[in-house]
């Protein structure tokens, strides 16, 4: 998929312009397979029936990242590092708080269990431990392939695993959650530090069957990092004032941040994110993740936004809409500790690739 020779640029790229925040020439810019976020995709045959089981999710069943995107890649000189993990379109952890998992063609959802807050508190979590053990399973299985005859360039990174309010309301369904927010904030703080403690050391196992290689470790957004590194997620917080962010869900984050170390990343979405000033104040959190929708604001409205980012932490853009303002935004904003990741439905080969590079002065 690349030379050794291409990964190792790649590699520096990402040390020195990302993690260092110092060097010459461009920042690291990763071109993604588009079906790299929809990763239903990756079955290998229509599923036959209704909910899935830990036994139902394997090799047979699902490709790899790396299997599916291999194939496809027609850029090879981008910054974007291979990678596999246990198969991102479960739900794990939602699964192994002991939501169904339904199937329907297109998409996999955790269906809600849980008839108060109160219930989750009373309850023991894993209430379904086997979804876990079949992701380590998983995981076990990758590094093993990869540790043998497996793609030399290839590194196993975290599947997505949510944050505590998105797990709540996925137990509770979102609209009881939404309510148990305002009528009883605190059984929520309760009951989330009891996601989050589960979420915390479930990453923690992730790293315990997961090595080093190529002197780091990857993440799924497609970025290298010199130590293990995973993004938080609290998509549940778009839809809320940012002060219930800070109130209830910041300081589990600034404890998860503390569990986990420095290369910790948050994920936003430009249609949610009010909270951003909230997640920035986390101590030791290594960047933000912010990507952009059809629907919320353009790159150039973004641009005094990416810019207050930029000089407080490090930022991975994943610019799926307006592809055509991203020129100009480039022109306006640093590019020291920035990331880009770029669909492949808007850049399809190298020729592309380098009239992009040469668009944004590179």
């Amino acid at each position: 998929m690349k030379t050794p020779a291409q990964l190792e640029a790649s590699i520096d790229r990402f040390r020195q312009r990302f993690w260092l925040r110092s060097g010459k020439g461009r920042p690291p810019i990763g071109v993604a397979d588009s079906a790299t976020f929809m990763p239903i995709a990756y079955l290998k045959k229509p599923f036959p029936r209704e909910r899935v089981e830990p036994a139902d999710v394997t090799h047979e069943l699902v490709r790899t990242d790396y299997e599916h995107a291999a194939p496809r890649r027609r850029v090879f000189s981008d910054d974007e590092m291979p990678f596999c993990t246990p198969w991102r379109a479960i739900p794990w952890l939602e699964a192994s708080c002991g939501c169904p998992v339904l199937y329907a063609e297109g998409s996999l959802r955790p269906d809600h269990i849980a008839p108060s807050m109160q219930s989750i508190l009373d309850a023991k979590l894993p209430a379904a431990p086997a979804w876990i053990e079949r992701m380590h399973d998983l995981t076990r299985q990758q590094v093993a392939s990869l540790s043998g005859a497996g793609a030399e360039d290839c590194l196993v990174s975290p599947s997505i695993l949510r944050g505590s309010s998105d797990i709540l309301a996925a137990m509770r369904g979102q609209t009881e959650f939404f309510l148990d927010l305002m009528d009883t904030p605190d059984l929520v703080a309760r009951a989330a530090a009891k996601v989050n403690d589960l979420m915390v050391r479930v990453v923690q196992e992730h790293f315990d069957l997961v090595p080093a290689r190529h002197s780091g470790f990857v993440h799924s957004y497609g970025y290298w990092a010199p130590r293990p590194t995973v993004v938080l997620q609290q998509d549940a917080m778009g839809m809320c004032p940012p002060e219930m962010y800070r109130d209830i869900f910041q300081p589990l984050d600034s404890l998860a941040v503390r569990a986990l170390g420095q290369a910790v990343f948050f994920h936003m979405h430009t249609t949610g994110y009010a909270h951003h000033e909230h997640v920035m104040d986390i101590p030791g959190l290594a960047g933000v993740e912010l990507s952009i929708e059809s629907t919320g604001p353009s790159l150039l409205e973004l641009v005094p936004t990416l810019r207050k980012i930029l000089e407080r932490t490090r930022l991975i853009l994943f610019a799926e809409h307006f592809f055509d303002e991203l020129p100009e935004m480039m022109r306006q904003i640093p590019h020291d500790g920035l990331f880009l990741i770029i669909p492949d439905t808007h850049i399809r080969d190298e020729e592309a690739f380098g009239h992009f590079l040469k668009a944004i002065g590179y």
